[in-house]
């Protein structure tokens, strides 16, 4: 089975019969942040002539390397959902090796998310700009899903209400920033928020997919 997820469009997933894979795989809009499974094997089009391809084993993250790249001819990816049981070279994609304990030997995306969650946004953060803007998202997402999307009209400013919506911006998620835009006081928009950032399940796999863009496309925003 052959699945596509579309990120950023209405349709949210559908099945690809093998026999029209080629034909559905030139044909999405990378804009829409697709992404092809196939038998464990995912192929994210990052762009019209790129592509980066992943695989899930034990919990971790695998990135497929290629001439010391994991950004791969988009030639390529459809190669590899056409083959998915070739043995490829899967490695750990790791973030810096700070101090022992602190984000070592783990899949990058999830190591910055937990650095952006270390940043406070209530205490003028500092740091890379990707990172402020990833800690703005996460501490909003982690509190709409805790006590739903109309919390921060409590307990937050005007100002970090709009740097929510700046960093969903920046991440070029705009359903989330419209949404923070019409924020009401009940609970109106929790149901929304839930299945929009966290489609089939998956917590925050939204901004999890826009991170693994952004790490590409603005590398210079994470140092």
């Amino acid at each position: 089975m052959i699945r596509l997820r579309l990120y950023l469009a209405r349709e949210r997933q559908r099945i690809i019969d093998p026999a029209d894979l080629e034909a559905a795989y030139w044909a999405v809009d990378p804009a829409t942040r697709p992404v092809f499974e196939h038998d464990g094997v995912l192929v994210w089009v990052s762009g019209s002539g790129h592509c980066q391809v992943e695989r899930r084993v034990r919990g971790r993250n695998l990135h497929l390397v290629e001439s010391g790249t994991n950004v791969l001819p988009r030639t390529r990816g459809l190669e590899i959902l056409s083959t998915p049981g070739v043995d490829h070279r899967w490695v750990h994609s790791l973030d810096r090796r700070w101090s022992a304990g602190e984000y070592l030997d783990r899949d990058r995306v999830e190591a910055i998310v937990d650095r952006a969650l270390d940043v406070e946004p209530w205490a003028a953060p500092e740091g890379p700009v990707g990172v402020v803007h990833l800690s703005y998202l996460m501490w909003f997402h982690n509190g709409a899903m805790a006590n739903g999307a109309a919390w921060p009209l409590d307990v937050c400013t005007a100002e970090q209400i709009a740097a929510f919506a700046a960093a969903a911006t920046y991440f070029e998620i705009d359903e989330v920033a419209d949404l923070i835009g019409r924020l009401e006081p009940d609970d109106a928009l929790s149901h929304e928020y839930w299945d929009l950032s966290s489609p089939f399940g998956e917590d925050a796999s939204l901004i999890r997919d826009a991170l693994r863009c952004k790490l590409v496309e603005a590398p210079k925003d994470w140092v």
